[in-house]
């Protein structure tokens, strides 16, 4: 798993330490990294809940470590680069079309 190491190592982390986090032993981390063991699967839910990344993306399945922090392309609070009227216009109608979709009240 050479997505774990990485991890680890962007958090400057030594496998003693996150085996104490994860309640594993480090010589389990250790070879999880060099490839010789592969983690069950509640092990892997801990890795991927510690380090807020997917199961995909420890396994190498994806680039993108969490979905959830990808910004909405629409955000409009940037005011040096405001959207245009009619595409704010275009993101009520969705926003809208949503709500109704999901029998929600839109106010």
């Amino acid at each position: 798993m050479k997505r774990l190491k990485e991890l680890r190592e962007e958090k400057a982390m030594t496998q003693a330490q996150l085996s104490a986090h994860l309640q594993i032993s480090a010589s389990s981390i250790g070879m999880y990294e060099q490839g010789r063991r592969e983690p069950d699967n509640e092990t892997l839910i801990k890795i991927a809940d510690f380090f807020n990344v997917t199961i995909d993306y420890l396994l190498g399945r994806t680039e993108t470590k969490n979905p959830r922090q990808t910004i909405a392309a629409h955000r409009t609070d940037d005011p040096k680069n405001p959207l245009p009227e009619e595409a704010l216009k275009a993101i009520e109608d969705f926003k809208k079309f949503m709500y109704q979709k999901h029998g929600k009240k839109y106010d």
